[in-house]
Parts: structure tokens; sequence; C-alpha cells
């Protein structure tokens, strides 16, 4: 019982220090009458999500270890170390998926949106996908290069590429939890982001795991 509750209050403690590290975010959503319209002003806001990301998968690392994570410092710990790494992996991604959705706000209503449409929406998918074990991967190896580590992560939400669309499935659970149900919804990313950092360890695992085989 000590066990799951200090495994609860984590999960709990990540969650709100998720909200308080995108606060603006936070507020945006819980205000909007629809998010999806505001959608620029909203990419914008989420460029601190990266940073946030690695600050939770750090309490998550920790997690796994046999003494009590402290959730509060090792976010701020995760968040500081690796945080600004991980910014410079969230802008190229906002970037990404912003050119996504401005051209696909161009296109809405045109003869090439069915075509293009598919196209564009892998494209962002993809990015996400890669962002997302870039930062794991920060966590996880902290020995490594940000350069490497965005690297493996380009190759293995290409080549592993069913790790990423589960990881796509879980992040897409967690932001409609957010945006469908603001308050109630804070309550779901810690959960699903765990399973999320985990499926990133597995698959770097994997990987190498393979290369050491080859050699």
């Amino acid at each position: 019982m000590e066990s799951l509750f200090g495994y609860a209050y984590t999960i709990l403690m990540t969650d709100l220090l998720l909200v308080l590290a995108n606060l603006p975010l936070a507020v945006l959503l819980f205000v909007a009458h629809d998010a999806l319209q505001a959608w620029p002003t909203v990419l914008l806001l989420s460029l601190t999500l990266a940073p946030s990301l690695a600050g939770a998968f750090e309490v998550f690392r920790r997690l796994r270890g046999d003494e009590p994570p402290r959730p509060f410092a090792a976010f701020w710990s995760g968040y500081r170390r690796r945080g600004p790494a991980a910014a410079l992996l969230g802008l190229g991604t906002g970037l990404v998926v912003g050119f996504v959705l401005y051209d696909g706000a161009i296109l809405t209503g045109t003869v090439w949106a069915p075509l293009v449409a598919p196209t564009l929406a892998v494209v962002a998918a993809w990015a996400l996908a890669t962002c997302t074990t870039a930062v794991a991967g920060l966590v996880l190896y902290p020995q490594a290069s940000a350069r490497a580590i965005a690297k493996a992560a380009v190759y293995l939400s290409v080549r592993r590429w069913y790790f990423s669309v589960f990881a796509l499935v879980l992040l897409a659970l967690s932001a409609a939890a957010v945006v469908l149900q603001p308050v109630l919804g804070t309550l779901v990313p810690g959960l699903l982001l765990y399973v999320v950092f985990a499926n990133a360890d597995f698959a770097f695992r994997r990987a190498l795991e393979a290369e050491a085989a080859a050699h």
C-alpha cells in the first residue's frame, strides 16, 4: 500500500508540476471556448511543453530507483539539465507542426486538400513522435550529446514505427482529455506520459541490443 501510494503521489505531483510549467497554455485551454480555432496561440504557448516533458521524464526515471523520487526536486533537475536541449527540439517540432497547420488551413476547401492532407498529417505525427522520443532519450542517456540523441530518435521513429504509433495514441488521448475537460484532464497526462516514457526506453534498449548483436 505504501508503494502504491508513493506511485500515485508521484504521478499526481508530476501532473501538478506540468500544469505549473505550462501555466499560460493551461489557462488558455481552460478559458477558451474552442482551442482549435486559436491554434496559432496554442502552438506558441506549447513551446514550453518539451522542457517540462524533460522534467516529467526525469521524475519517471527516478521512480524506477530504490529511493523515493522526490518529484519536485526530480522535475526541476530534469528541467534545468535537459530543458534547453528539449526546448530546441520543441521549437523545431513547433515549426513543422505550424507549417502543417498553416498549409492545411490554406488548402481547406480546395481540390488539393484530400491529396495533401494525409501527407501533412503524417509529417506532423512523425515530428511529434520524434520529439517525444528524443526528449526521453535526453533524460535516459544524460552522457550522450543532444545531436546523437536526436539522430537516434529520427531513426527509431521511422525504423521502429510501431513504437511511435503507440506513443502517438497515448499523446492523443492525453491531449484530448486536457482539451475536452481541462480540469479532470490534468489528472490524466502523468499516467499516460509514464507509459510513453517506458515505451521510449524500451525502443532505445531494443535498438542498442540490436546494434550490439550486429557487432
